[in-house]
């Protein structure tokens, strides 16, 4: 019987890799999933980032009032020639508008 002993363990290591082993493999094919999926996080990360502004302005835009329409704004019951102004603009000095880029 002694004979039979070291045979049964013999063959109970040759049919599977031990338990550290089968953590190991399993640990290397998590992190190699993970290096798969790397360029998507860093591709989406700064949209996932972006989100909570992206809400607010959301809902900045929604508490708006609507804009006038084209059809609903008023019309001119005549139409003006090119030369023709408003009264209001003949009436005030024109005033150069200077635009420069903020710093």
């Amino acid at each position: 019987m002694r004979g039979g002993a070291p045979q049964q363990q013999a063959g109970m290591q040759e049919t599977g890799p031990s338990r550290a082993d089968q953590y190991m493999q399993t640990a290397n094919r998590f992190f190699n999933t993970a290096q798969q999926f790397a360029p998507l996080v860093q591709q989406f990360a700064p949209l996932v980032q972006n989100l909570p502004a992206m809400w607010r302005l959301y809902k900045g835009v929604q508490s708006m009032p609507d804009a006038p329409t084209a059809s609903s704004a008023p019309r001119p019951s005549s139409p003006q020639t090119p030369n023709s102004r408003p009264s209001q603009a003949t009436n005030q000095p024109s005033m150069p508008r200077i635009f420069q880029p903020p710093f």
